[in-house]
């Protein structure tokens, strides 16, 4: 099954989202940092890249968690091969901070926009998308670690969840809708579903448990089915035929 995979780790998340044109900045340009990406990418060796992806990154104010990120995070970069590099301008309403199991981890500069990366042989929309900004001495771009803050010592483990809405027609139904997730922060987190153009897609990512969700057949023929698991326990299962169109959960 084609998939979306939604991983709020390091503020790293491969998307589905098209590139858009280069975004305008001052002092260094983005065609320079193109280049600067272009050569970290260009070893034949894994371990080759990863070290030199890593010097791409802003390091201040990390701990030896947030490090070990990083390092995972240049690793999992490091796994592409020869990818094309676009940038997107951020959203005016983009969220920047990522909530783990009681901690809230920010990057450690305002990002400008992402950075897009994306393999030759990848399914069509499959990106890898990573925050780029601006250091404030030489006005150098480059990615942003993150920096994490405990916000609720008392939080429970987040729960690993996963989101798979499915559409049987021919051409590919279309769908869309949203699900709840309860962030141990204390906050709502609504995450959107959509078709991708594909017929389905998969959102995996950690919070405390799913709230909520509500899934509408937009195309008007065929079948469409929503799955959610916890920690790979499976909480809700419904498949719908049109003329049903909408599905929803609410335990």
């Amino acid at each position: 099954m084609p998939k979306r995979l939604s991983l709020k780790v390091f503020a790293l998340c491969l998307t589905v989202l098209a590139p858009a044109g280069a975004v305008v900045a001052g002092d260094e340009s983005l065609e320079s940092f193109a280049a600067r990406i272009a050569e970290a990418f260009a070893p034949s060796s894994a371990d080759a890249r990863a070290v030199k992806i890593a010097a791409l990154f802003h390091k201040a104010g990390l701990d030896s968690d947030t490090e070990k990120l990083l390092e995972r995070s240049s690793r999992h970069l490091a796994r592409l091969e020869n990818p094309s590099i676009a940038f997107e301008e951020l959203p005016v309403d983009a969220d920047v901070i990522n909530v783990l199991d009681g901690y809230e981890y920010a990057p450690n500069l305002p990002p400008l926009g992402y950075l897009v990366l994306t393999e030759a042989d990848a399914r069509p929309g499959n990106h890898t998308r990573i925050f780029y900004a601006r250091t404030d001495d030489d006005g150098g771009l480059v990615i942003p670690a993150v920096t994490r803050r405990l916000i609720n010592p008392d939080a429970e483990p987040d729960k690993l969840l996963q989101m798979l809405a499915m559409g049987i027609a021919h051409p590919a139904l279309t769908f869309e809708g949203w699900c709840d997730l309860a962030l141990s922060n204390g906050k709502t987190e609504r995450v959107r579903l959509d078709d991708q153009g594909i017929g389905n897609q998969t959102i995996i990512m950690r919070a405390q448990r799913i709230l909520a969700c509500e899934l509408t057949n937009t195309a008007q023929e065929g079948r469409l089915s929503l799955t959610l698991l916890e920690d790979d326990r499976e909480i809700f299962r419904k498949a719908v035929d049109y003329p049903e169109t909408i599905i929803r959960y609410a335990p």
